[in-house]
């Protein structure tokens, strides 16, 4: 087990006071009491629904990647946890332990108490355990629930019983936020922060960044500020344009791909600068650009200006395709071809080594001395 492999914790256990009892008093001699508060702890601290970065729980418990692999493998012993892999991804499943009276009644799991500890000690706790109050001799006279009440129930009433649906949204992005919505708990992204503008913000986001569904679900509850009830956006679009989404080539006829991915294919897998992801932000934000659109608008400015990105190129154009209801990439495409037929002899002429449009009496004197 390596440190920078995935887990994710799913809950299937409740500390009732008859469980904790039997947690404490049998499997407590047999795990030991580091294992033992290993189990509460995380049993305790809920279900991670997401795959995250195993040293991140790691650091939480603050022990070692063997610490973390002995206490594992004692409550696998006792059934107290069951591991499961594929790949590099690790599922934990914390279980119930079985009752006091389950206990001593498993071949097992009794055997293995008495030679650790000793036959009286177990016969002890057994005789405490049968030690029950008997109440046969007297007659239930307990009240019981009057139902005269219920007569006033409606459907109205019963339409309350109903498993609540849950809204759907479509913001006609790739990010599907239904999918990401049904794996991350009320603890993580509160519903108070769930608007409708914070969860467009959220898809658009991971449209622009290659942002994974795991890794938005990690950023969430770094942005929700509950003490000061308040959805970053801001801290959100940081963590977004820093993330983890790994480069891959495509066609440049992918379109529909996130603009990051499409702008580094573009230059070759090179590193996107803080200034190029700006842009691409500030084309969705400003200018109400989807992805596709972005893309063709990028791979334009980049022919059209010596592979260069220039923000007073770029945001006119920008403006004309929001202007005329752009949004598809053969609109696009479309659009952008018949503006260059239009102003083919009238381009701008840039320097590219101060990022300035050039008058023609520059241009001709730049190339003069390029004849030279």
């Amino acid at each position: 087990m390596l440190g920078k492999e995935q887990y994710k914790i799913d809950v299937n256990a409740e500390l009732s006071n008859e469980r904790l009892k039997s947690l404490v008093f049998f499997y407590g001699p047999l795990i030991g009491k580091e294992a033992m508060s290993f189990y509460q702890y995380l049993v305790l601290r809920g279900p991670v629904p997401f795959f995250d970065e195993l040293n991140n729980l790691l650091t939480s418990l603050n022990i070692s990647v063997d610490s973390f692999e002995k206490q594992c493998a004692k409550l696998n012993e006792y059934r107290l946890l069951t591991t499961l892999k594929k790949d590099e991804r690790y599922i934990f499943v914390f279980n119930n332990p079985m009752t006091r009276k389950e206990f001593i009644k498993d071949d097992v799991f009794a055997r293995k108490f008495i030679l650790k500890t000793s036959g009286p000690h177990f016969q002890e706790l057994v005789a405490d355990i049968h030690e029950t109050n008997s109440y046969d001799d007297y007659e239930d006279v307990s009240e019981t629930i009057s139902l005269e009440s219920l007569q006033k129930w409606s459907n109205r009433e019963e339409g309350y019983l109903k498993p609540r649906r849950m809204q759907s949204y479509d913001f006609k992005t790739r990010f599907k936020t239904d999918i990401f919505l049904k794996d991350i708990s009320s603890n993580m992204f509160p519903y108070k922060f769930r608007t409708e503008e914070n969860l467009r913000q959220i898809a658009i986001l991971s449209d622009l960044y290659n942002i994974s569904y795991d890794e938005m679900r990690r950023f969430i509850p770094k942005v929700c500020k509950l003490d000061e009830e308040e959805f970053d956006l801001k801290q959100l679009k940081y963590l977004c344009m820093n993330g983890k989404g790994e480069y891959r080539k495509v066609d440049s006829s992918e379109y529909n791909e996130a603009p990051i991915i499409y702008l580094m294919s573009l230059q070759d897998g090179k590193e996107l600068t803080d200034y190029d992801k700006r842009i691409i932000y500030k084309l969705s934000n400003d200018y109400y650009l989807n992805s596709e659109v972005i893309n063709v608008l990028l791979e334009h400015a980049l022919k059209e200006c010596d592979n260069h990105l220039y923000e007073n190129y770029l945001y006119p154009v920008a403006s004309d395709l929001h202007r005329n209801n752009i949004s598809t990439a053969k609109d696009a495409i479309e659009l952008l071809s018949k503006g260059r037929k239009k102003t083919e002899e009238k381009l701008p002429v840039y320097d590219t080594a101060n990022n300035k449009q050039m008058s023609e009496e520059e241009f001709e004197e730049l190339m003069a001395l390029r004849g030279k």
